[in-house]
C-alpha cells in the first residue's frame, strides 16, 4: 500500500481551517393544496451530483405530477417548460442552483461564435425560461485522445455553493467560477487571465492546472465531479496509464486531492494506487461522517475504496471491491474490474460497484456494501454483503456498472451497464427483483416520490415503482440516447439526452 503524503512538496501550504460547514443544503418547504387538504413538499435546488455529499440519488419531492411528455417527433409535449440546446454529446449531470441550470457537454451547439469545432463546455441557463446565461469555454489538450478525448466534452458535473461553481475541466484543470459569470460587471479574482470577458463568457475565480502543477496524467478524460465539505473542496485527479495501456506515466502524481475551496491552494493529496493504476480513475468522492469524523471516499484505479480522513487525508480504511483471484486483462477480457461508479454513503455503510470502460463490453460485476465503522484492511471483516458474480447455472447475477445506486424504503436500486435495473434488499443484499430496460444505461437510478427513474442509451425514460415487486409504470420516449441521470429540483424536472436539456413542470 502506498503511504501518501501530507502535503505537496513544491506547495509548502498549511490547511486554514474556518469551521463553516461547505455540503450541499436542501432547502425544502410545505405549500398547502388549493383546497387545502394536503401538503406538497418541495426541494429546493440541486446544487451538486447525488444532491448531497452522501451521493445517495434521492430527491425528498412529494406529490410529484409525472404526466409530463418530451416533445419528439413521436408525441405531443405536455408540461414542457422549456428545452435547450446542449453540444452533440452530453454525459454531465444537470446542477441546479440560485435559479440557474448547470450542465457540462461539448461544444456542439457553438453559442459562442468565436468557438468553433471541438471544445468542452459548460453552460449555464437561467432556470425561469432556459436562457444562455454564461458559457465556460476550455480548447482541446494538444496529445488528443490519450489525455482528452474527441467530442467528450466536459463530463464533470458542476458543484455550486453560494456563488461558486467548482468543475474539473476536460483538460484537467480544478477550476472555481462565479455563478453570475461577467453578468455582474466584476472579474473576480484572484484569477483575472481570461482570454474570454464578455458577458456571455465565465468568470473564473481560480484555476488549478492539474497537468501543470502536479504532473497529472489524464487517461482518456479528467472527469470527477468535486464535493465540498467545510473549508475544503475534493476531487479525483484521474491519473491514469498511458497510450499503450501499459505503464502509468506519473505514478507519483496526486490521485487523490483536498484544496481550499475559497484559494485553489492544496491542502494534502495522495498518489493512491501509484503505479497499480488499471486503466483510468473516472468516479467521483463521496463524504460520510462516521462516529463524528468526517470520511471522504475516493475509488482507486486499482480497484479498491479508499476512506481518508477529511481533514488530513490520513488513511482510515481500505475495500478491495475484486474477488482475489481476479486478473486484470488489457480490453476488458480479464476479471478484474476498476471502478466508475460513485460510493454512496448511508447508514454509516458504503454501497458501490465496480465496473470497466463501456467500449471493453460486458463481463461479471460486484456490488458491495462496506461497513464504514471499521479501520485498516476491511476488505473481509467489512463486507456486510456482496451482489454479483454468476449463479449455478453460470449467468451473470450482476454486470460491470458506471452507474451510482440509490437507497431508498430499504431497497437498494443498482443498474448494470448492460441494461439491467437491479432492486435490492439493503439489509441483506438479496435481489426481489431484475428490470430489463433492453438497453444499454450509463447514467443512473434517481428515486423520486416512489418512482425509480432511469434513461437508456435508446433514448427511453423508464419509471419503476419504488416496490419488491417489480412494475414499469411508463416509459418516456426522447430524442436521443440519455447519458445522464434525471434532476429534480424547485417543482421542475431537468433531463439532458445527448443533445437537449429538458425543464419539465412537474410540481405546478
Amino acid at each position: 500500500m502506498n503511504q501518501s503524503s501530507r502535503f505537496w512538496p513544491w506547495g509548502g501550504l498549511t490547511l486554514i481551517v474556518l469551521g463553516v460547514l461547505g455540503s450541499a443544503i436542501y432547502l425544502t418547504h410545505v405549500q398547502a393544496d388549493t383546497d387545502g387538504a394536503q401538503e406538497t413538499v418541495r426541494t429546493g435546488d440541486w446544487s451538486m451530483w447525488g444532491g448531497d455529499n452522501s451521493r445517495n440519488m434521492v430527491s425528498k419531492a412529494k406529490n410529484v405530477d409525472f404526466s409530463f411528455v418530451p416533445p419528439t417527433d413521436y408525441d405531443d409535449p405536455k408540461n414542457v417548460l422549456w428545452t435547450a440546446k446542449l453540444g452533440s454529446q452530453t454525459y454531465g449531470n444537470p446542477t441546479v442552483a440560485s435559479g440557474k441550470v448547470l450542465v457540462g457537454t461539448n461544444n456542439g451547439n457553438e453559442y459562442r461564435p468565436h468557438h468553433e469545432g471541438d471544445r468542452g463546455v459548460v453552460l449555464c441557463f437561467d432556470e425561469k425560461n432556459g436562457d444562455l446565461l454564461w458559457q465556460l469555454t476550455r480548447e482541446k489538450l494538444e496529445a488528443g485522445r490519450v489525455n482528452d478525448w474527441p467530442e467528450q466534452g466536459i463530463c464533470s458535473t458542476p458543484c455550486v455553493e453560494g456563488n461558486r461553481v467548482y468543475v474539473i475541466t476536460n483538460r484537467c484543470e480544478f477550476m472555481c467560477l462565479d455563478l453570475e459569470g461577467f453578468h455582474d460587471g466584476e472579474n473576480d479574482g484572484p484569477y483575472k487571465d481570461e482570454v474570454d470577458t464578455e458577458e456571455l463568457d465565465a468568470d473564473i475565480i481560480w484555476s488549478l492546472d492539474m497537468i501543470e502543477e502536479f504532473g497529472v496524467f489524464p487517461h482518456n478524460l479528467a472527469t470527477s465531479s468535486p464535493l465540498i465539505y467545510e473549508e475544503m473542496v475534493y476531487g479525483l485527479t484521474s491519473n491514469g496509464v498511458d497510450e499503450a495501456h501499459l505503464e502509468v506515466p506519473s505514478p507519483r502524481s496526486p490521485c487523490f486531492v483536498a484544496l481550499n475551496k475559497m484559494t485553489g491552494e492544496l491542502v494534502w493529496y495522495d498518489n493512491t494506487p501509484a503505479d497499480k493504476i488499471l486503466h483510468g480513475q473516472w468516479s467521483s468522492p463521496a463524504l460520510g461522517v462516521v462516529n463524528g469524523k468526517a470520511q471522504v471516499y475516493f475509488p482507486g484505479g486499482d480497484g479498491w475504496l479508499y476512506a481518508l480522513d477529511a481533514k488530513t487525508g490520513d488513511h482510515i480504511w481500505q475495500f478491495d471491491l475484486n474477488p482475489k483471484d481476479s486478473v486484470w486483462v488489457l480490453g476488458g477480457r480479464g476479471t478484474r474490474n476498476a471502478i466508475i461508479s460513485t460510493p454512496v454513503f448511508y447508514d454509516n455503510s458504503v454501497i458501490l460497484g465496480v465496473g470497466q470502460d463501456p467500449e471493453h463490453g460486458e463481463g461479471v460485476g460486484h456490488l458491495y456494501r462496506i461497513d464504514a465503522t471499521k479501520t485498516d484492511d476491511v476488505t473481509e471483516s467489512g463486507k456486510i454483503w456482496h451482489y454479483g458474480d454468476v449463479d449455478e447455472d453460470g449467468e451473470m447475477i450482476y454486470r460491470r456498472t458506471i452507474s451510482t445506486v440509490a437507497v431508498t424504503d430499504g431497497l437498494v436500486f443498482a443498474a448494470d451497464l448492460s441494461g439491467f435495473l437491479h432492486c435490492i434488499d439493503f439489509e441483506t443484499g438479496e435481489r426481489y427483483w431484475e428490470g430489463d430496460l433492453l438497453a444499454a444505461v450509463w447514467g443512473s437510478p434517481m428515486v423520486i416520490d416512489g418512482r425509480v427513474l432511469i434513461g437508456d442509451e435508446d433514448g427511453e425514460l423508464a419509471m419503476f415503482e419504488v416496490s419488491k415487486e417489480e412494475n414499469v409504470i411508463e416509459e418516456l420516449l426522447f430524442n436521443s440516447s440519455i447519458y445522464s441521470t434525471p434532476t429534480l429540483a424547485n417543482g421542475k424536472l431537468f433531463v439532458t439526452d445527448r443533445s437537449q436539456l429538458y425543464c419539465f413542470e412537474v410540481q405546478p
